[in-house]
C-alpha cells in the first residue's frame, strides 16, 4: 500500500507527535478524503504499518521459535535484520508508549508481551536447566529491543554491516551467558544437578 509505505519513510525525518495526517497526505500524494477512505486517523495508519512489520519480524523468527533452527546467533540476525529494515517506525511505535497514540501503544505493548510468551516457550522447551524462563525472556527481549531502539531506530541507512554484526554479537553473547551456553557452540556451559 503506498500510503503505508509513505507514512514509513516519513518516519525517518518525522517524531510520531509531529505527524499530521496533512503531512502523511502531501508525503503520500493523495487527499485527505483518501486518507481517511482507508484509515479513521493516524493512529490506524500506524496500526496496520506496524501490524505488517509484527508479521515480518515474527516470520523472521519462526525457524528458531519453531525448534525448526536451534543456534541462536542466525534468529537474533533475522529479527535485528527485519527491526533494521523499520526501525523508524518501530521506534515511533516505542515512542507511543509514552504518546497520544494510545492503539499504537497498546499495539507495541501486546507485541512485546507475545514476543516474550514466544521465547519463554522455547526457552523451556530447549533449555530446561533455565530457571524462571519468563522472566529471562522479558529481560532478554527487553534488552534486545533496547539496543535496537537506539542503534537501528533511524533506519538501515544509517547502520553499517560491520555496526550491526556488532549489536548482533553483543546480544548473541548476552543470550548465551544467561542460557549458560558456549558461544559459537551453543553447548551448554556448565552441567548442574
Amino acid at each position: 500500500m503506498p500510503l503505508l509505505a509513505s507514512l514509513e519513510k516519513l518516519l525517518e525525518t518525522v517524531s510520531v507527535e509531529d505527524l499530521t495526517v496533512s503531512r502523511i497526505c502531501r508525503a503520500a500524494d493523495i487527499s485527505r478524503s483518501t486518507f481517511y477512505r482507508q484509515f479513521d486517523g493516524i493512529d490506524h495508519a500506524l496500526e496496520a504499518l506496524f501490524d505488517s512489520i509484527v508479521v515480518e519480524m515474527v516470520s523472521a523468527a519462526q525457524p528458531w521459535l519453531s525448534g525448526e533452527q536451534s543456534l541462536i546467533k542466525p534468529h537474533l540476525r533475522s529479527v535485528f535484520r527485519a527491526y533494521l529494515n523499520h526501525g523508524p517506525l518501530m521506534r515511533a511505535a516505542a515512542d507511543a508508549e509514552l504518546g497520544h497514540l494510545t492503539a499504537t501503544s497498546t499495539k507495541y505493548r501486546a507485541m512485546m508481551e507475545q514476543w516474550d510468551t514466544l521465547v519463554s516457550a522455547r526457552l523451556s522447551a530447549s533449555y530446561p536447566w533455565v530457571q524462571d524462563p519468563d522472566t529471562v525472556s522479558h529481560l532478554l527481549n527487553a534488552a534486545g529491543e533496547r539496543i535496537m531502539y537506539y542503534d537501528y531506530g533511524s533506519g538501515p541507512t544509517n547502520v553499517t554491516l560491520e555496526q550491526f554484526e556488532k549489536t548482533v554479537n553483543v546480544v548473541y553473547r548476552m543470550w548465551c551467558s544467561y542460557l549458560d551456553l558456549v558461544p559459537e557452540t551453543e553447548e551448554r556451559e556448565r552441567q548442574h544437578d
